[in-house]
């Protein structure tokens, strides 16, 4: 089957988006930061009020759809020579199965076709499956970045491909 990504505009698809969100973050951050840190983190960040202000700012939000099933996000926003990864999240179930590839080659075919020269992203600097995943596409790490968010500090690696 193949997948939908459903643009995310209105507010149902907003709500809907940060929702997985908050999901998906408890899942895949637990084990870096404590309950309140990670309840602070996905408010700041991913909840609807702060997907709302991505999607003001120029990001491209989209629900990945199996079926008419919700089972990830990812997000995007064109800069001067590059396309920004902003998210890329699916249920544990739907990882391995090849959604993942296929959601970053389309935005590395969205960024050659608008003539962006590079993909980057960042990526948990202790999730290493993830930074793993993206080696195996081609893409580079960066030396780790420190970001604090609210007082809350994220250990960051920058990763990027060429086009």
């Amino acid at each position: 089957m193949k997948p939908d990504y459903k643009l995310v505009a209105k507010a149902k698809y907003i709500h809907l988006t940060a929702d997985l969100a908050a999901a998906l973050w408890q899942e895949c951050y637990k084990k870096f930061y404590p309950p309140k840190q990670l309840d602070a983190l996905v408010q700041r960040l991913q909840s609807a009020d702060a997907i709302e202000e991505d999607i003001d700012g120029q990001a491209n939000y989209f629900v990945v759809q199996l079926g008419g099933k919700p089972v990830g996000y990812f997000a995007w926003k064109m800069e001067n020579t590059a396309l920004h990864l902003l998210h890329l999240y699916l249920l544990p179930e739907y990882r391995g199965k090849a959604l993942g590839r296929d959601i970053l080659a389309s935005c590395e075919r969205l960024a050659r076709s608008d003539g962006k020269g590079r993909v980057w992203l960042h990526v948990h600097t202790k999730a290493l499956p993830v930074i793993a995943f993206f080696k195996e596409r081609g893409y580079r790490p960066g030396a780790p970045e420190t970001v604090d968010e609210g007082g809350i500090r994220m250990d960051l690696t920058p990763m990027e491909k060429f086009l």
